[in-house]
């Protein structure tokens, strides 16, 4: 079965109380910003780049990374290390066949403060959400449990 490679931002504000989310047209639910990785990126920066177009805020990776392995920067160089990863079928549609997105996802941090832009063609809109307020979304179950596990209760 044909394969992509997506990856997704779970942005969270700073004191971890909300998380950044869109509402996607297409499947009609929210989501945390996220999309595929273009031939000349990394997915790490694929992350920060779907959330800057789908919301308009600048983020930056959560600096999460279980394993230093002081390469020299020159020749090689560690990457952001996603805190997940997952299989997702994606069924059938004008736009494509049945595909399987292989799904890094990223734990990234920015200002809730700053102003959101929803990009048209795909975001309905988008918010920031606190950890009850996303248990009331039409989102995801791994959304729920990121923000089970991430989100600090206010």
């Amino acid at each position: 079965m044909k394969k992509q490679f997506t990856a997704t931002g779970y942005v969270v504000n700073l004191d971890r109380t909300r998380m950044l989310m869109i509402f996607h047209q297409g499947l009609q639910r929210w989501l945390p910003p996220g999309g595929h990785v273009d031939p000349d990126e990394f997915p790490s920066d694929t992350a920060l780049r779907e959330v800057f177009e789908e919301t308009g805020i600048h983020v930056r990776h959560s600096g999460h990374n279980p394993l230093e392995m002081g390469l020299n920067g020159t020749t090689e160089s560690q990457l952001p290390t996603p805190f997940a990863m997952a299989a997702q079928l994606i069924p059938e549609s004008h736009k494509d066949i049945e595909h399987i997105h292989m799904d890094m996802m990223y734990l990234l941090e920015a200002d809730d403060t700053a102003p959101l832009t929803a990009q048209e063609q795909e975001v309905d809109d988008v918010g920031w959400f606190t950890r009850y307020q996303l248990e009331q979304l039409t989102t995801t179950d791994s959304v729920r449990a990121f923000a089970r596990e991430h989100l600090l209760d206010l």
